[in-house]
Formats: C-alpha cells, structure tokens, sequence
C-alpha cells in the first residue's frame, strides 16, 4: 500500500445554467473555443492516467509466483487451469481500493460586486501534472448548489453528487486569450447574460436572491476541453458575504487536493489461460467499487487491459496517476450493455486486438464508469496466468 498526498479531479456534471432550462454533457462550445493541450495533458478523461488506481494484486492462497516488487501472492506454486476459464467472474474481494480523503479550497467574497475570477497562477492541475493556464483552460464553469461546503466536499469525495442540488451554472472560454475573467463577463455556454439576471444569484440584497450562503455553496471549475464537467484541471468553493472585502477568487495548484491510499496487497488475483484473448470478463456479481460506492452494473462503459514487463506493483502504486504512460501495452474498449464483456475486443491504439495475457510482467483488467464524477476505476484486478495440465 502506498500511501499519496495527491489530487483528484471529477469527470461530469449535468447541470443547470442560471436563468435558464437544463443544460447538456457535452454543450456547444463558441466560436473558436477548442480543447488546448499545449501545457500537460488533458483533464479527468476516463483512464487509469487521470485519478485511477493501479490493479488489484496478490493475496490469499491463491499459489502463484509474486510479479516483480508486488508484495506476498500466497504459496509458491503454479496454478492449474481448470478449464473453466473461458467466463471469469470478478467480485468484491479482487477489487482493489482507493480510500481518500478529498479537500477543496473555500474563500468567501464579496457578494453584489463584479469579482474577477483568476487561475493565471496555475502551474499543476488536480493529478500534478504541468498546466500553462493560458493554452490548456479552455472552460470556467461556475455553479451554485444547495449544500453547505462540507455537505459539497462530502458528496463529491463520495462520487454521489445529486443533480437535484444543482442550482444554476455559467461559464466562460478563455480561448488562449486570457487567465482571469470579471463575473459580469460571464456568459450562459456562449450566450450573453442579461447582468440584471446575474445579480440574482451574486447580490444577497437582490429580491430574487434564494440562497441563503450558510446553505448554498459555489463551485469553481477550471477545465481543458469545453464538455461541462469534464477535463477538470482545478476546483474551489465560494460563498458570498455583503462584510467581506475580498473581490478576487484566485484558483491556486493547491486549491484542491486528495490524500489517498492505493490498496493492493487485500486484492485476490485472477487466473486465466496464457495467449488467450477470447476470455469473457462478467461483473455481475460486483457490490461495491473501489471507493465503496454501490457497484451499478450497467453503469461500466468502458474496459481495459494492461500490461507492465518490467515495472513493480510498489512503482505503479506510486504513480498510478500516469498508468496509462507507464504500460508496455494498453488495450480498451467500449463496454455499450449488460455486464460482460469479451476482452479480446479490445485494442490498442494501433487496433490491434488484445492477445491474452503472459507470464511476464504485471497484467491488469480496470472497468471505468466515464460518466461518473469521479474518474477513478470502479474496479482493477490483477491477471496472473494459469498452467495447463
């Protein structure tokens, strides 16, 4: 187990803008506005890259030999294979887990005033990595919820952000333009807004002011790429308050951070037959994720497989964020229904199919939900192969 001072980003959020009906996932960008990756990588995609974990390893009497660095296996021994092989059915106890504790900067601002909203100090986003805030912030997203910053911080760590909280959104696209924007600047996803519409939710004298700020929090998103919620760099809370003197909120590399845990040694290993791809994987009887949220079958929308020669489970734990970078091979796919899926669909980025497992090196199989807030595998289990008789 390594345990990480590192942080996390979300993946998506429907929500609603102000003054307006229910916005969409991916909602039209302006003119111009594009996805920027010129500093670091985009945001909180769905791979083991962005907020994984790395697979779940050994454990138990399960007999085979440890992969290199990766803690005990159980006995020494070779594994038969049984013949059975062909379905493998992954539970709860060959999962691994990411226990965290996620904590999002909060500043309180002066509320009936047109703030400046300033990210030109970003430097690392959420996972560490190098941002430019001028070539990678495509997106500003600010929206508001009915909860207080813990309730917030709370429901976000836990991945169980209710959209019936939602109470407006607006945003801004930079368009490697600039690294700070006045609230009166804002627009609703391209369209202009009406200012009188705006002091509504920003001035608590207003008489169309519902949000009383020891109930109600804003969310600050800094994001690369213009599909809300998605390829989020950086977060913080605000609140508003008529006695404060503060007129800028300035998202900083550290405005939100994660301590979190990469469990592995609990995790049992699964055995399948060597070179062989057309091996189907069911989750169906999966109850929790690794963030020990309930495990909703249909919502798995994408698979992976990958493979590590020469890495060890410690280095991959350490760096679990760049999984994806690491991997000798990398094969996914598209999970469309129901609650398996043959793995030798999958392929990598040239097409190549997935070839099936060797007894070299690590081997791991991560299912993702990608429209989940939070990007993290629901589930990684480690593949080790078993010996014909």
């Amino acid at each position: 187990m390594t345990a990480i001072a590192r942080p996390l980003c979300l993946a998506t959020l429907t929500l609603t803008l102000f003054g307006c009906g229910p916005g969409t996932n991916d909602p039209p960008a302006p003119n111009g506005a594009g996805s920027g990756q010129a500093g670091g990588g985009s945001g909180g995609d769905a791979n083991l890259s962005a907020g994984g974990g790395s697979g779940g390893t050994n454990g138990g009497s399960s007999g085979a030999p440890s992969p290199p660095g990766g803690g005990s296996a159980g006995t020494s021994g070779p594994v038969a294979c049984t013949g059975t092989e062909s379905t493998v059915v992954i539970t709860d106890d060959t999962n691994y887990s990411l226990p965290s504790t996620l904590t999002i900067g909060r500043s309180t601002v002066r509320d009936a005033t047109d703030l400046v909203f300033d990210w030109s100090g970003l430097t690392r986003d959420l996972y560490g990595k190098p941002l430019n805030p001028l070539l990678d912030i495509d997106m500003i997203l600010v929206s508001l919820w009915s909860m207080t910053p813990e309730e917030l911080e709370e429901n976000l760590e836990k991945d169980e952000l209710p959209l019936s909280a939602n109470k407006g959104a607006i945003t801004t696209y930079p368009q490697d333009q600039f690294t700070s924007q006045n609230l009166t600047r804002f627009d609703l996803f391209g369209n202009p807004i009406p200012e009188e519409d705006l002091w509504g939710y920003f001035d608590t004298k207003h008489p169309k002011f519902q949000y009383p700020q020891d109930q109600y929090t804003f969310l600050l998103m800094a994001s690369t790429g213009t599909a809300t919620g998605k390829g989020v760099r950086m977060l913080s809370f605000f609140t508003l308050d008529p006695n404060a003197t503060e007129t800028t909120l300035t998202l900083t590399d550290t405005s939100t951070t994660l301590q979190y845990s990469v469990e592995l040694e609990a995790a049992r290993p699964v055995f399948v037959p060597p070179s062989t791809p057309g091996i189907t994987l069911d989750w169906s009887q999966m109850q929790l994720n690794a963030l020990g949220n309930e495990y909703v079958h249909s919502q798995i929308t994408q698979a992976v497989v990958a493979h590590y020669a020469t890495r060890t489970l410690t280095e991959l734990e350490t760096s679990f964020v760049d999984l994806e970078t690491l991997a000798d091979g990398w094969w996914s796919g598209e999970v469309k229904a129901g609650t398996s899926i043959q793995l030798g669909e999958l392929v990598n980025a040239s097409g190549a199919p997935f070839p099936g497992i060797t007894d070299q090196g690590i081997w791991l199989v991560a299912l993702f939900c990608t429209q989940c807030n939070n990007p993290a595998p629901w589930s990684i289990t480690l593949l080790r192969p078993c010996v014909s008789g």
